[in-house]
């Protein structure tokens, strides 16, 4: 979908323009509280604060093709809130992503056990690194973006992008070994 969601937008009512600015995104707020998180329960509560927080803040948002990254930033801001406030709580990583139907059981087996292999090499990255290859590599936001979302310079969010995909190569490699 077009980035510029509240530029096409710009006849409708506030509450208009920010519904269609919640369809266009609430995928990627959530995979981004998610990644953070690794709890559906805490991702969900997070698109829900990003998005009222969006909604009362609509006002700041100067630049109309930068919505994503702004929603980004608010979703990645709240959900560290979440990971300050429960610190003594473990996350729980045996959370993994539904597999779409129509595949054969062992294809749902594979791409099952994939997926675990994966989340667990994420969730043993640094936060920052997590979140920076989260952001590049499944968001597939360009670096400016990534750099603007997680508050870093450009060269700060590269090297954050090319240390995640170093280690996560690594981990997913031993992991390979050890089967």
């Amino acid at each position: 979908m077009n980035n510029a969601v509240l530029d096409e937008s710009a006849g409708l009512g506030l509450q208009q323009r920010v519904e269609r600015l919640f369809r266009a995104h609430i995928d990627a707020v959530f995979n981004v509280a998610y990644r953070v998180l690794w709890n559906r329960a805490d991702a969900e509560d997070v698109v829900q604060l990003t998005f009222v927080k969006a909604f009362t803040r609509v006002d700041q948002l100067t630049d109309m093709g930068r919505e994503r990254p702004w929603l980004l930033q608010i979703a990645y801001r709240e959900s560290i809130a979440v990971v300050r406030r429960r610190r003594d709580t473990p996350t729980d990583p045996g959370e993994l992503p539904q597999v779409a139907n129509g595949q054969s059981p062992e294809g749902l087996a594979i791409s099952s056990e994939v997926a675990r292999v994966i989340n667990e090499a994420l969730l043993e990255l640094a936060e920052a690194e997590r979140m920076a290859v989260v952001l590049r590599d499944i968001e597939e936001l360009p670096m400016t973006e990534v750099a603007h979302v997680l508050g870093v310079g450009l060269s700060a969010a590269k090297m954050r992008v090319h240390r995640a995909r170093q280690s996560l190569r690594l981990k997913l490699e031993k992991a390979e070994v050890h089967r």
